[in-house]
């Protein structure tokens, strides 16, 4: 009687088990392997192969293998949540690359934004052993996520473009950043599966494009700004620094202030290098005897005035 009871008790778990599950078929794609589709589908590669009377790894494009998921695993029919503010995509596509002379698992990885265990894993590689000629399934590049850098020119090339640029020979991360004047947190945040201190020739990078246009400034256009004429200037000290000026703040290089012989305190002026008519707004904040201006070190560098001997700026006041 126990017996009974117990292989009745073993169909009734079955039953259960069996109607826990849906059968569905999955499409083989180019470049997938049963590894990589068994991590795909959240089962295990002996599952695959038993569900398909697979003896082994082989498969092809275009086989339905079949696999079972848990009815519990499915989706409630309830609202779906909300989606994120920001969206982004990570194309997993895979492709075929030909092993080449001096090529090894490292090289291969980085140019296909990939870690060394993640090619492994693809590949069911046990060792790091390669042949000329082998051929390996990768990660394949999408450029679709941006242009490419060689599509802009330097005349039409606006800031905050993105786009995509092959690391050319002798490149460095430092020679990079200098040409798209960028950050280093900028340049890996932008590339958070690249290691950018060992680049390699031809891998694809996400980079930033550098501004090129230059504007006029708008509030000289716009604000009816009156020209008072050139001044001679000058810059605070280094030993300055915490002083007390005559509206009671400390004097900070940081800061964009300035100090005149009359000009209101509180007042901001429009202060412009004639030389190279770049220019920018300062506070006037301190009381000098003399004539002229003397301006922040913050101020006085942005101007590139301290490369200039005798240095003047063109003041101008809302009229």
């Amino acid at each position: 009687m126990k017996l009974s009871l117990s292989f009745f008790g073993l169909i009734f778990l079955l039953s259960i088990s069996l109607s826990a599950q849906e059968q569905q078929t999955y499409t083989v794609k180019q470049g997938e392997t049963l590894y990589g589709i068994s991590k795909l589908l959240n089962v295990t590669v002996a599952e695959l192969q038993q569900w398909n009377n697979l003896s082994d790894n082989a498969i092809s494009i275009g086989d339905e293998l079949i696999y079972y998921t848990s009815v519990s695993d499915q989706p409630a029919a309830t609202e779906p949540p909300a989606k994120s503010l920001i969206e982004i995509s990570a194309p997993q596509e895979n492709t075929y690359y030909t092993v080449k002379s001096g090529d090894n698992l490292t090289v291969i990885a980085r140019q296909h934004t990939m870690t060394v265990q993640e090619l492994k894993d693809l590949n069911n590689l046990t060792s790091d052993l390669l042949s000329i000629g082998q051929q390996l399934s990768v990660r394949k590049l999408v450029d679709s996520v941006a242009p490419s850098a060689s599509e802009f020119s330097e005349e039409s090339q606006p800031q905050g473009s993105f786009a995509v640029y092959t690391v050319q020979s002798g490149e460095t991360s430092t020679s990079i950043l200098e040409k798209f004047k960028m950050t280093q947190r900028e340049l890996q945040e932008l590339n958070p599966q690249v290691n950018i201190a060992a680049l390699d020739r031809n891998q694809k990078i996400t980079v930033l494009l550098p501004p090129s246009r230059s504007y006029d400034n708008p509030y000289e256009n716009k604000a009816s700004l009156q020209d008072l004429g050139s001044v001679g200037v000058s810059s605070y000290g280094s030993d300055e620094l915490g002083n007390t000026t005559t509206n009671g703040e400390l004097y900070d290089p940081k800061e964009l202030t300035a100090a005149h012989s009359n000009i209101a305190l509180g007042t901001i002026i429009y202060i412009e290098n004639p030389e190279t008519k770049s220019g920018l707004y300062v506070r006037i904040n301190d009381r000098i005897t003399e004539s002229g201006l003397k301006l922040s070190a913050q101020a006085f560098r942005i101007l590139g005035l301290d490369s200039i001997s005798n240095p003047t700026v063109s003041i101008y006041t809302e009229s």
